[in-house]
């Protein structure tokens, strides 16, 4: 405890003048023990737990946030979390196996932090991110933009609080979390998926356990028999979904449908090296049902109603907004323009998607859109099709003619 006293002091003298701190609360052990430590040092700590989605106890989370702290700010914030995970669908984030979500989620989180602080009186706001990752720097420079006159305490990257600290110090006060969970990883859940870090994560050579997975089965245990799911998009926006017949509107609802279908068919696994920006490589190992259903079957769409020039321009663009985004870039002009190119490419994705999930796999079955680019009457080669062969012939004789020149100089 005398590590910890220590810190209590380094707490009150660097924030003299605070009373009142919002504090970023999800009931793990992070923001159990910055809470604890924070009413230590003598400050008012008002707990805000934000729904971003997650499937978790939010009556056990109040509970025992009021128990710890006397009282506790719920609220709801899965529209404006779907709201940002269309933005990243349609920018097709995660389609390079990346799925980590904090640099669309955090400013949701900052979002809500801002609001609830600045009507309750607050002089801070307190988050749990790590110096570790990169989830600090998204919610910091979010927080800065929102709410400029707040003071921001990052007690866990400030402090260099160990994880084995925090867990010794949570179980000596008693504190009202899940110890067992927390002492073998940690994770972070939004309606984007689930991020699984620390603890058994840390070992490279180490397959995560069983255990560690909430949202998915095994591919292994997954239903013997497939099952179609369609999407319709609208404008390059999920507008609706259905699953075994029954159409699900209304973005956080579709989220969550298609998180639980995919899951149950072992949708949504897999891992990265994610490069941080301190120059960290960390494993992050994800859960992400729904959303790896709506990028293939974004991507698939747009293969059908973007011209090939689109196509090629926007994964470049795609790429650096999935940069820009993932080092804290949210609220800035840059992703602004962006987006205005983006929403520009996406007037013509509308129509429908039918997958296939089956065992860990998603597969494409059909597509159909009013702005197809895809002509079968132009593709055909049979008696119906309408292209005749013989106008690519002259073309042929001068495809690649430069390089038959530059191979013949070459030659001689």
């Amino acid at each position: 405890m005398d590590g910890i006293q220590g810190k209590l002091d380094t707490l009150k003298k660097e924030f003299s003048g605070v009373k009142k701190v919002a504090l970023s609360y999800s009931g793990g052990l992070d923001s159990a023990v910055v809470g604890t430590l924070l009413a230590q040092a003598g400050f008012s700590v008002l707990p805000v737990a934000a729904d971003v989605g997650q499937q978790s106890d939010f009556p056990r989370i109040s509970r025992n946030a009021k128990a710890m702290f006397g009282s506790c700010t719920p609220v709801d914030a899965k529209e404006e979390t779907a709201d940002a995970i269309f933005r990243a669908i349609k920018a097709n984030f995660g389609s390079d196996g990346r799925m980590n979500g904090g640099g669309f989620i955090r400013p949701v989180l900052a979002k809500t932090l801002a609001g609830v602080a600045r009507k309750s009186g607050c002089q801070a706001i307190a988050h749990g991110s790590s110096g570790v990752g990169d989830d600090h720097l998204v919610m910091e420079n979010s927080l800065r933009v929102l709410a400029p006159e707040q003071r921001i305490m990052a007690p866990v990257r400030d402090l260099d609080l160990k994880r084995d600290e925090s867990l010794k110090f949570a179980r000596e006060m008693k504190l009202q979390t899940n110890l067992g969970r927390a002492s073998s990883f940690s994770a972070d859940e939004s309606l984007w998926g689930r991020m699984i870090r620390q603890g058994v994560s840390v070992d490279q050579s180490q397959a995560m356990p069983p255990e560690a997975y909430k949202w998915s089965v095994s591919p292994e245990k997954a239903p013997a028999k497939p099952e179609q799911i369609i999407v319709a998009f609208e404008n390059g926006i999920p507008s609706s979904v259905k699953i075994n017949g029954k159409k699900i509107t209304g973005k956080a609802g579709m989220l969550s449908a298609l998180n639980a279908v995919g899951g149950k068919h072992g949708v949504g696994r897999g891992e990265a090296l994610e490069d941080k920006a301190i120059g960290l490589k960390i494993r992050e190992v994800y859960e992400c049902p729904g959303a790896k259903i709506l990028l293939l079957a974004h991507r698939e769409l747009e293969e059908m109603t973007l011209t090939s020039r689109e196509l090629s321009a926007k994964r470049g663009i795609d790429a650096t907004w999935a940069s820009l985004v993932r080092k804290g870039g949210w609220h800035t002009r840059l992703r602004r323009a962006i987006d205005a190119f983006i929403d520009e490419t996406q007037r013509a994705v509308d129509g429908e998607v039918t997958l296939q999930l089956y065992k860990g796999g998603i597969s494409m079955k059909g597509r159909q859109s009013p702005h197809a680019l895809y002509d079968t009457r132009l593709s055909a080669r049979d008696s119906k099709g309408v292209f005749s062969q013989k106008e690519a012939r002259h073309y042929a004789k001068l495809y690649g003619l430069q390089d038959v020149i530059a191979y013949m100089m070459d030659v001689d």
